[in-house]
């Protein structure tokens, strides 16, 4: 496979013996879709925990699987799946869940991991109709405090802050995206909301989209923002929002977001991904989606978001050109950012689904996701290979970064279409045939040494009985093993 070429600057040396052991499978009857994997400081376990597959499914090998299926029926509890692992995720075990044990974990999709300055994880599900919090006090062995109704809303992101404080956000049927607090430890959650969204100063909208972040030497929260068309809902810049003194924002005289407008671009991915560094830089990374407007082989009605903002203007059935991984920094706060730069670049392939972690400063890890094709992945042929890459970045913020990029599974873990319409995909299983199993989008965090662990579904294993895919996607885990950490230390 070719791999990506970093552009970060014309003679930028590239590291060596970055590398990645084999992949993992967490589980291999449980759903693996959006997973997220992260180092517990309580317990020094690593902990991994994904949606439980009941809208991510492929609906084309659903009816024909029936060992498969019925495995994952018979687990089914209405919870988030979560693992821990204590030899640094060579075996997993899954934590016993259900509403016996769990009453307030209600909710079987959307889950996100963070971490308190206490030590204290959280986690989060939503049931469409709520979304709860949680939390775990012994490293997530046990989660026993939380509330099954922080708010209602979709695609809740998690931040820690303090000790037992925590900001949810969520996108909400009567005020859009909005950030909530709880100050013990996830048992109950301020419902005076702040908002992050709203109308630029140009008449394009916005809206704050993707994992929001404390930052715990200035105080603020922080998260990705995307502008959109007002006409048509297709992105055409990306940004972040502020909201400064977040502890104490919340209340009767609660504070406001401002919004900083990074660049005009396109992007493809359901949102950008954003990380802090120790010295407390900022770092924004998204996917572009350029197009040839004098061709029409793209895939008319579907694309990121399309669940909320209606069927695609015709123009944008466009054919999809080859894409970049882009990203930006700043080292004020997010007050102001670097010029864009290309990270990632593959000519003949297609990019998609960019997250970022950091460690020391300047030190930076990106992955995404790579078709062996320029394809639009809605519409992707059956034999397009996705593989997961990864790259390593040092001096981020500088003049001069050093880069070096793998293929981290050292094999595509998925084949054909992903489904970018979000749970449109879901509503029409048995009619379309679409594939949702990897749902919006996979992630990468690091272990206490800085080493880059990767969260990721995978689509490869057969059912056992009809030789067909599985329905779902199931957890794999990545984990550097080579090369030095985003902290210096070596992986092994």
């Amino acid at each position: 496979m070719v791999l990506v070429a970093a552009a970060l600057a014309p003679a930028a040396a590239h590291a060596a013996s970055f590398g990645f052991g084999p992949p993992v499978f967490v589980d291999k009857t449980l759903g693996g879709g959006e997973p997220t994997v992260a180092y517990a400081v309580k317990s020094g376990r690593l902990v991994y925990t994904s949606h439980e597959g009941t809208t991510h499914l492929f609906s084309s090998n659903l009816p024909g699987a029936p060992a498969e299926s019925g495995g994952w029926l018979g687990t089914y509890h209405n919870q988030v799946n979560i693992w821990t692992s204590a030899d640094q995720g060579q075996t997993w075990q899954v934590v016993p869940f259900g509403t016996k044990t769990n009453p307030m974990a209600t909710g079987f999709s959307d889950p996100d991991l963070t971490q308190d300055d206490a030590g204290n994880i959280y986690n989060t599900g939503i049931d469409l109709a709520n979304d709860a919090l949680f939390s775990s006090q012994d490293g997530g062995l046990s989660w026993p405090t939380g509330t099954a109704q922080c708010h209602e809303g979709d695609r809740p992101w998690l931040a820690g802050g303090k000790a037992n404080e925590v900001f949810l956000s969520t996108d909400t049927e009567e005020s859009g995206h909005v950030i909530y607090h709880s100050t013990d430890a996830g048992a109950s959650c301020n419902q005076t909301g702040i908002p992050d969204n709203g109308t630029a100063a140009n008449g394009d909208s916005y809206t704050g989209d993707g994992k929001l972040f404390y930052d715990h030497t200035r105080g603020s929260v922080v998260e990705p923002v995307i502008y959109r068309d007002p006409n048509t809902g297709l992105p055409n810049g990306v940004g972040v929002g502020i909201l400064p003194s977040a502890s104490s924002a919340f209340g009767t005289s609660a504070g406001a977001f401002s919004t900083v407008r990074i660049a005009n671009t396109t992007e493809y991915s359901h949102w950008p991904s954003m990380a802090i560094d120790a010295a407390g830089n900022y770092y924004l990374v998204w996917d572009t989606d350029p197009r040839d407007p004098n061709t029409q082989n793209g895939c008319p009605g579907s694309y990121p978001g399309s669940e909320s903002f209606g069927t695609l203007p015709p123009q944008n059935a466009n054919t999809p050109l080859a894409n970049q991984v882009m990203m930006a920094s700043s080292t004020d706060g997010g007050h102001t950012w670097s010029p864009p730069q290309v990270v990632a670049s593959s000519p003949g392939h297609q990019l998609l689904w960019p997250w970022v972690t950091a460690g020391a400063a300047g030190q930076v890890g990106v992955v995404w996701y790579q078709y062996d094709r320029v394809v639009d992945p809605d519409c992707a042929p059956a034999d397009a290979k996705v593989s997961v890459m990864a790259e390593q970045i040092s001096g981020a913020t500088g003049s001069m970064p050093v880069s070096s990029v793998v293929d981290a599974a050292g094999r595509p873990i998925h084949s054909g279409a992903i489904c970018a319409g979000g749970t449109t995909c879901a509503v029409t299983v048995g009619v379309t045939g679409e594939d949702r199993r990897l749902g919006d989008y996979f992630t990468v965090g690091t272990d206490r040494n800085g080493c880059l662990l990767i969260a990721t579904g995978d689509t490869t294993l057969n059912d056992s009985v009809t030789g067909q895919p599985s329905p779902i996607s199931h957890p794999v885990f990545l984990r550097q093993n080579s090369g030095t950490s985003l902290t210096g230390v070596p992986c092994l």
